[in-house]
């Protein structure tokens, strides 16, 4: 009877195993499959940025892929009372909340009204806008201020988008902190173990990735710029273009 019983007992949980090891096989599966889209998303976009923080300083004499440095030129600006030059950095700094807005709009719409694809319309805007840079020299009439505001707000979607997209582990033009959270995530290395120290590592590995793409992205705007000029800012427009494809494809 005993031995009828673990058979029985057998036959019931095998079944339950073979689940098992298929849902454990699935799920890494689908993390492997999310970590390579991360690191995808790791290396396009902050190339991307890179190409403009030169191809911005050398256009426009402004960097254009954050506004940390804005602030102190504000309290200049307003401390001696050049409220136009003051008024104009405002807009820059506006510029770039309202990319971030847009796409976090845009992104938490296609979630409540189950909206396929609006995800991407702040990546045409994106796309959009580094094209009308791109042919800057052949358009006259516009403010001095407009230029700029346009690529601080593209790269404002870029930001929000990527850091939507990693839940916020990315961030595709803020190096300042991802060298500070390497750090951070290094440390921890030597204090943790196991599958807590594997996620680690890969995420120390996505900031290495952000950090050096971004890094190949100006060397290659450095290279190009001279010969392109305002043209190079095709280059992040076509890449853009190539992530839109990739999303519809994958989706």
């Amino acid at each position: 009877m005993f031995s009828q019983f673990c058979i029985i007992q057998k036959i019931t949980l095998l079944p339950m195993l073979s689940f098992k090891t298929f849902t454990d096989q699935w799920s890494k599966k689908v993390t492997r499959k999310a970590f390579s889209i991360k690191m995808l998303y790791a290396f396009v976009y902050p190339f991307s940025s890179g190409i403009v923080i030169y191809a911005g300083l050398m256009t426009f004499s402004v960097v254009v892929t954050n506004i940390t440095g804005l602030l102190p030129q504000i309290a200049r600006d307003l401390y001696e009372g050049q409220l136009n030059t003051a008024g104009s950095i405002f807009l820059w700094l506006f510029a770039f909340f309202f990319g971030g807005f847009f796409a976090g709009f845009c992104v938490e719409r296609e979630k409540l009204r189950k909206w396929r694809y609006l995800h991407l319309l702040p990546l045409l805007v994106v796309m959009t806008l580094f094209i009308l840079v791109g042919m800057s020299s052949e358009i006259t009439g516009l403010h001095p201020v407009t230029f700029p505001s346009m690529v601080l707000f593209s790269i404002g979607i870029q930001n929000a988008m990527v850091s939507l997209t990693t839940s916020s582990l990315i961030k595709a033009s803020q190096m300042t902190g991802v060298v500070n959270e390497l750090g951070v995530d290094i440390a921890e290395i030597f204090h943790s173990e196991g599958e807590k120290r594997r996620l680690i590592q890969r995420e120390a590995l996505l900031r290495l990735i952000v950090m050096c793409s971004f890094l190949a992205g100006a060397m290659f705007s450095v290279a190009v710029f001279p010969a392109l000029q305002t043209k190079i800012f095709f280059v992040p427009a076509g890449i853009i273009a190539g992530v839109i494809v990739h999303d519809i494809w994958r989706f």
